[in-house]
């Protein structure tokens, strides 16, 4: 009973393991597959403002969102 115990589990991490990796591969492949590219994350740029208040509106269309820092109005 325990080795058929320990095989479940080894084999669950097995499967996992798989699985994780696959989800990696897809993120870099060039194929038309409904996941991100790398290029596609979203990018973090210099803030011209910095210490002022900011708020993050954000753009929802079908297969992807645009968020968008801006000042916040009236802060001054």
């Amino acid at each position: 009973m325990t080795s058929w115990f320990h095989t479940a589990i080894l084999a669950t991490c097995a499967a996992a393991t798989i699985a994780v990796g696959f989800a990696s591969a897809a993120a870099y492949s060039d194929r038309d597959v409904p996941a991100a590219k790398k290029g596609d994350r979203l990018s973090v740029s210099a803030m011209d403002n910095a210490g002022a208040p900011m708020i993050a509106v954000v753009e929802r269309q079908e297969g992807y969102s645009v968020i968008t820092r801006v000042p916040l109005p009236g802060a001054n």
